[in-house]
């Protein structure tokens, strides 16, 4: 069986099992004190139904059962009981969390091997050196200069509330101690004390987010990933990459290596989002620098307080004079600095006081130079173990977190920087710039760009958009370098789209420009990539500009919202092979930037099979890489699943980069290419075609509840239409997964999977399946939408929502899943079909809880439609948010 991410599908394990039962038990005790038997009992007995009704999943008389008694509920019994359900998900998923940290640590600790090769880096890298055609060295230089981007981003996916996630983290703790203390009954029965007051705190604080965050509030809770999480694991990660080059060659990385960077959109993505302006961006800025100055200044005092030791070099003694801790007193200027520079900040951003920004850290040298000094020092001074401890990690941290933290990209759309540049040339050329053919724009801006004056100046926009866009480029030239990261141009188009930000970078003095990373993210923008970047690369003084290095992302969304996922996927795969070779032709280095989101439907699924599944020698130790809502949470919120998931990304360039994937074969091509195209035809003449299918999202799926979730400061809709087009992929994504069909991930793909099926080209596509990282991961993904959708659930929606008109959709659409299961069952070889059950189990498990859910949700928004009562209708509201919360937590991703 191909690798799998530790946390994306899990065996139920005997110890699993137990610590779901016992989270269960005491909520069931919660309930019974805060609601009363009568309600615990309705809750047990709506439990056992579901689970009957799980156990024979033939009989439908169950399922009318849990229906007809959900039915009879009133408003505020049908909320509270869904609030149940919702539950005890969001505390199976924390159960696997610990389960999935237990496996980590069997793993390490030789206890027990999880049967599963290189599911671990240092399995990754002791493969690696076995390899006869790799040499150490060239694992080595590598390892010493990966460059991996992780860019967390703020797209509205993560549906719990910030206090509840903290509480969440407290009964992770409780769970874990419950295992260190199993011996020892009296401390359990403290612990058991202590879950029981949580849970009754968190049974008494409202699930739901009240208020739109607002990009700043977006911004704060990413940083609180970084503070509760990242900022202690990167050190023991680059330890342990250390370590495994100790053990496998004797030598150490250097000092200075630093394969993780981390990025962020939180206040940077203003790609539709009216919310994200130039003075949030500045303010998100400040409080990235406010929170890294508090945390280097906490690791500071701790160094300060431990190193009490009088021998020092003689560099020291001369800046220190004489001094029983000269350490110490070296070292308190450095704290000082950065409780000034918080301090000033909070100042600022609370009260509006003045900013000297000479006063501020504006740069990780002013860290990491006074910080060499000491570690020269102990290590003169035979002091070579104290070098390697707390100062060591903190000069890995100021090398990996800079002075803000997470390096903020801005985004926008292409189209803003055309109308501003349009106003500015109509009014002052006096021509119409948006009237230029693209040779005439190309043209304009290479002049603007590579002469020495400056045109725009002081120009004053009168159209308020123009005049934003314009605020955001003068806002970026005040603020550090080091706090930037690129300047993504969403729905790029054409060569212009790119040149236009280089022009208005070079317009407002950024003095160190950002990097200008066009998006390729619709069909159309894949298929031009290719002939966009010839344009460019194919002139000398662009690859000047470019110091022969340019990023490229790649979108996962909205090209597979377009046309349907075996169509996207090809086609993001044959972008980057084009730019790969361009940049080969034009001797220009090449990072690629993958826009991921959580689900199967928009990119989605264990790192290793991604990374695995891209073209060769599109890696080369160099990627960027979006992690999206609440894929944040689940990767890096729990300190050992934070560490797992970062060897992984190191494990996983590592390995795309040393060992890459085959180039395809011409059968291999022909054969998806031709599925492609069936694929794309079949997607398009199901979403665009027909009005009845448009209908049914409306009616049957709870798309418009979605935009009443508060989870994102973005708006749902890129413009104010209704229409599918329109509709961002996330809340499209979103809407699927509710009613269990995770219709993006496969709609298109039947039709597809038939054609290649037929005798003619079967052996072709065993072929694929088995030799084709590619193809197999596109397969392996697809098992994984199979095992969690449930297209059945989506008749009792039709149920309740749908005339028979709909219902004739949905049966349409049944049928093609059931054929896309059926295909891939006979596609897939037997032994692989037997391992996936085994990894379907927890799946099934989850059923028993979810179902309700998935049966509260279309009953709510069928009363919703019939009840005007004020009060019953808040109870219902909020029992479909609750609903849609729940289900997400069962499904682990929503958009």
């Amino acid at each position: 069986m191909k690798k799998k991410d530790l946390y994306y599908e899990r065996i139920p394990t005997k110890l699993l099992r137990e610590d779901v039962k016992y989270l269960g038990n005491i909520l069931g005790q919660v309930i019974r004190t805060q609601e009363g038997k009568k309600f615990f009992d309705l809750v047990e007995k709506v439990r056992k139904l579901s689970k009957a009704n799980k156990a024979n999943p033939n009989s439908k008389k169950s399922n009318t059962n849990v229906i007809n008694a959900i039915k009879k509920l009133d408003p505020k019994n049908t909320f509270k009981l869904t609030r149940a359900f919702s539950h005890f998900m969001n505390f199976m998923n924390l159960a696997e969390l610990v389960d999935a940290s237990r496996s980590i640590n069997e793993n390490e600790n030789n206890k027990k091997k999880l049967g599963k090769k290189n599911l671990f880096i240092e399995e990754i890298f002791e493969d690696l050196f076995r390899k006869k055609n790799i040499s150490d060295n060239k694992i080595y230089d590598l390892a010493k200069n990966l460059n991996i981007g992780i860019v967390l981003t703020a797209h509205p996916t993560e549906v719990k509330r910030r206090t509840l996630i903290q509480k969440y983290h407290k009964i992770i703790e409780i769970l874990e101690e419950r295992e260190l203390f199993k011996n020892f009954p009296s401390k359990l029965k403290i612990l058991d004390k202590n879950l029981y007051d949580e849970l009754t705190i968190i049974w008494n604080t409202d699930d739901l987010k009240r208020f739109k965050p607002s990009p700043f509030d977006e911004a704060r809770w990413g940083l609180a990933i970084i503070e509760d999480s990242l900022w202690d694991t990167v050190p023991k990660v680059y330890r342990k990459l250390n370590s495994i080059f100790v053990k496998n060659m004797g030598k150490n990385l250097p000092k200075n290596f630093n394969p993780i960077v981390f990025g962020s959109w939180m206040g940077g993505d203003r790609d539709g989002n009216p919310n994200v302006t130039s003075e949030v961006t500045r303010k998100v800025i400040l409080l990235s620098r406010w929170e890294a100055a508090k945390l280097y200044e906490k690791a500071l005092t701790k160094i300060i307080r431990s190193y009490s030791m009088e021998k020092a070099s003689k560099k020291i003694l001369s800046r220190v004079g004489q001094s029983f801790e000269p350490y110490r007193v070296f070292l308190r200027p450095l704290r000082d600095k950065m409780r000034i520079t918080h301090r000033s900040i909070e100042q600022h951003l609370v009260h509006n006081k003045p900013l000297d920004q000479k006063k501020l850290l504006s740069s990780r040298e002013e860290i990491l130079k006074p910080l060499r000094v000491v570690r020269e020092s102990l290590e003169q001074n035979q002091n070579e173990n104290i070098a390697s401890g707390d100062l060591l990690d903190l000069m890995r941290r100021a090398k990996c977190f800079g002075i803000n933290l997470a390096r903020l990209d801005i985004r926008q759309e292409s189209s803003r920087h055309k109308q501003l540049i349009s106003e500015f040339v109509k009014t002052k050329l006096k021509k119409d710039y948006s009237n230029f053919a693209e040779k005439e724009k190309l043209n304009f801006l290479k002049k603007f760009i590579t002469s020495k004056s400056n045109k725009i100046g002081n120009f004053q926009f009168k159209n308020k958009e123009n005049k934003e866009v314009w605020a955001t480029f003068n806002t970026l030239s005040k603020e550090p370098p080091e706090c930037l990261g690129a300047y993504v141009i969403s729905m790029t188009t054409s060569a212009s789209d790119i040149l236009s930000v280089s022009f208005l970078q070079k317009e407002a003095n950024i003095k160190n420009k950002l990097r200008v990373v066009p998006l390729f993210e619709t069909l159309d923008d894949l298929v031009n990539a290719k002939s966009i970047m010839e344009t460019l690369f194919s002139q000398k003084w662009y690859r000047k500009l470019i110091n022969h290095d340019q990023e490229v992302m790649i979108g996962y969304s909205d090209s597979s919202k377009d046309a349907g996922k075996i169509c996207a996927s090809w086609h993001q795969y044959k972008a980057q092979e084009e730019i790969i070779k361009l940049a080969k032709k034009f001797k220009i280095k090449i990072t690629f930037f993958h826009g991921r989101g959580g689900s199967a439907g928009r990119g989605g699924g264990p790192i290793q099979a991604t990374l695995r599944s891209q073209p060769p020698y599109s890696v080369n130790g160099n990627i960027r890489i979006t992690d999206q809502g609440e894929v944040i949470q689940q990767k890096y919120g729990y300190e050992p699943l934070a560490n797992y998931n970062l060897c992984s990304y190191i494990g996983a360039v590592t390995e795309a980069t040393l060992n890459p994937p085959p180039v395809p074969k011409k059968n291999w091509r022909d054969l998806i290419e031709k599925m492609s195209e069936i694929s794309k035809n079949s997607y398009r003449k199901n979403i665009n075609q027909s009005s009845d299918f448009i209908q049914y999202f409306r009616t049957v799926t709870p798309h418009k509840a979605l935009g009443k979730l508060s989870i994102g400061s973005r708006p749902s809709k890129r413009k104010n239409v209704d229409n599918i087009k329109s509709l961002r992929a996330i809340p499209w994504v979103f809407a699927w997964t509710q009613i269990r069909l995770m219709l993006p991930a496969w709609l298109g793909s039947a039709e597809a999977l038939r054609y290649s099926y037929i005798k003619q080209f079967r052996k072709t596509l065993y072929d694929m399946e088995k030799n084709w990282p590619f193809f197999n991961s596109m397969l392996d993904m697809l098992d994984m939408v199979i095992s969690k959708a449930d297209p059945e659930i989506s008749k009792i929606y039709e149920e309740f929502l749908a005339d028979q008109k709909l219902k004739r959709v949905g049966k349409k659409l049944r049928f093609q899943f059931d054929t896309i299961k059926a295909l891939n069952k006979k596609i897939t070889p037997k032994e692989i079909l037997k391992i996936r059950k085994e990894f379907r189990s927890s799946v099934l498990i989850r059923n028993i809880y979810s179902e309700v859910l998935n049966i509260i949700q279309p009953i709510v928004i069928y009363k919703l439609k019939k009840n005007k009562d004020k009060k019953n209708r808040k109870y219902l509201e909020d029992a479909l948010l609750t609903s849609i919360a729940g289900i997400s937590a069962a499904m682990k991703n929503t958009g």
